[in-house]
């Protein structure tokens, strides 16, 4: 049997051992063999110490320590034994989520420039702070919304907002002058049309009852038509008539179903310190179905910049859009900004009064894009997202990030739109006449490309 003195070493012995292992690992003691190096950041962006160092989206260390010196701030880093760093790779700090834990991110360089020594110090990338962007944006919504509400000289942005609604007022006197002087005869066409359309009731009515009389022999007509080829004419002539007729009354009410609206977009990038503005129409030939034609971007291609910073925006790009709304969504899908794309805009609360106001807006085009622009080269699709809140029934504001995928850049975002609906009744009228010339078309007359 052991004695007293052996058990009581034993047991020191073991709780000795489990201490230690303890202490192993709490302290995060590894037998591991690592080495360090130094990265410095402007902001490192909430990132703290344990946190892991990713390359290539693989763990290969650990953040040791974090320490200020003067203005910027040190991130210790160690990294496991048999890694090499190339000394042109990128340090940044990524994240797992928009809200997600920090962590140290290495983009490899290449094996020419030769391996990181241990010790070295190198300078990261500093990161976005979405905080402050965002509280500038609203800074600027807010200067852009006081703006509006006072005088402002001209240049200004309410200057410009105030020409630019007097610019489409004039271009709307102007076509309701057009309306004025074409009203006496287009009364007159629409009067002509609906006794037409009478006339056309009249007509199928007598033809329903020449039908039914041409189903007996009786009388002289009835007798005529025993002539078998006779008869088949006449039928085949009564039916071409009614479906002329049905075709006509489907075009007068289609000429009611056009609505216009004209809209006006108006985008600010701080940073370029450049304002872009877009102007169409969105065109309605039937509910929640609709065409937009516009132009994008427009602008005076000599002027200068101003901003410290490049405009990446190419100016004065043509739109051509296909649209359907359904419930909350609104899905368009074409030509945006010269390149092929589509848009889609979501009102989750669309039912209530008051949340239907506000509206999330995304889009993404130029998909096959590969082009060189003031000295930066864009090889990725342009994405766009941002969210909009009608403050009036014509006008709404809100903010966005454009190029999202390699230029992101907040704009604050201004909204016009209003309907004309003497614009929808121009486009009514072109309808009935191309309506009418395709009848011509099918009767043997001439039509366009035959």
């Amino acid at each position: 049997m052991l004695s007293l003195e052996a058990k009581v070493g034993a047991f020191v012995l073991a709780g000795l051992v489990c201490i230690s292992a303890a202490i192993f690992l709490l302290g995060d003691y590894t037998f591991e063999r690592r080495y360090t190096i130094n990265v410095t950041f402007g902001d490192v962006a909430n990132l703290s110490k344990e946190a892991p160092v990713k390359l290539a989206g693989v763990e290969v260390g650990k953040v040791k320590d974090l320490v200020l010196e003067g203005q910027h701030a040190k991130v210790v880093a160690v990294i496991r034994d048999g890694v090499d760093i190339y000394n042109d790779a990128q340090f940044s700090i990524g994240s797992t989520g928009i809200i997600g834990s920090k962590y140290l991110q290495i983009d490899q360089g290449h094996s020419a420039k030769g391996v990181m020594p241990p010790g070295s110090t190198a300078r990261g990338v500093d990161p976005v702070s979405i905080e402050k962007e965002l509280a500038q944006t609203l800074d600027k919504l807010q200067g852009l919304l006081d703006d509006m509400t006072k005088e402002g000289p001209r240049g200004s942005l309410a200057g410009n907002l105030r020409d630019t609604v007097a610019n489409v007022r004039e271009m709307t006197a102007n076509l309701n002058d057009l309306i004025v002087t074409t009203k006496p005869k287009l009364t007159a066409a629409m009067d002509r049309s609906d006794d037409i359309t009478k006339k056309l009731d009249d007509l199928l009515g007598k033809s329903n009852l020449m039908m039914a009389s041409l189903s007996t022999d009786k009388g002289a007509v009835g007798a005529l038509l025993h002539d078998e080829k006779v008869k088949a004419d006449v039928k085949e002539t009564i039916a071409n008539v009614k479906d002329v007729a049905a075709t006509a009354k489907d075009v007068f009410g289609r000429m009611n179903q056009f609505r216009v609206f004209w809209n006006y977009d108006w985008r600010y990038d701080s940073l370029a310190q450049a304002s872009h503005s877009d102007i169409g129409l969105f065109i309605y030939p039937r509910p929640n179905r609709y065409y937009y034609l516009g132009g994008s971007n427009l602008a005076n291609v000599s002027d200068q910049p101003r901003g410290r910073h490049p405009d990446y925006t190419q100016p004065n790009r043509i739109d051509g859009l296909l649209g359907w709304q359904k419930g909350p969504f609104d899905a368009a899908f074409g030509v945006i900004r010269s390149a092929g794309g589509g848009r889609v805009t979501y009102t989750p609360f669309y039912k209530d009064p008051f949340w239907s106001r506000f509206s999330v807006v995304g889009q993404a085009y130029d998909f096959g894009r590969n082009r060189n622009i003031e000295g930066y080269q864009f090889n990725k699709p342009e994405y766009d997202a941002g969210l909009i809140a009608k403050v009036y029934k014509y006008f709404s504001v809100g903010a966005r990030v454009e190029d999202i995928a390699q230029q992101p850049r907040v704009m604050g975002w201004g909204k016009i739109l209003f309907e004309d609906k003497d614009v929808a009744y121009l486009f009514g009228l072109a309808t009935f006449g191309a309506a009418g010339t395709k009848g011509r078309s099918k009767s043997g007359g001439d039509a366009p490309g035959q």
